[in-house]
């Protein structure tokens, strides 16, 4: 059970380490946030 989990959490640090330079070059600070529009939340992208 323990190495599932620690499998688990080192394919999340892997991942979160490499996605965000791996989207780099596509999007140049792009910045994404969640806005209320109306009665439900929308993402705006700039």
């Amino acid at each position: 059970m323990k190495k599932i989990a620690i499998t688990l959490a080192l394919a999340a640090t892997t991942f979160c380490a490499i996605a965000p330079a791996y989207a780099a070059p596509y999007h140049h600070h792009r910045e994404c946030h969640k806005v209320r529009v109306h009665h439900h939340w929308e993402n705006r992208c700039h």
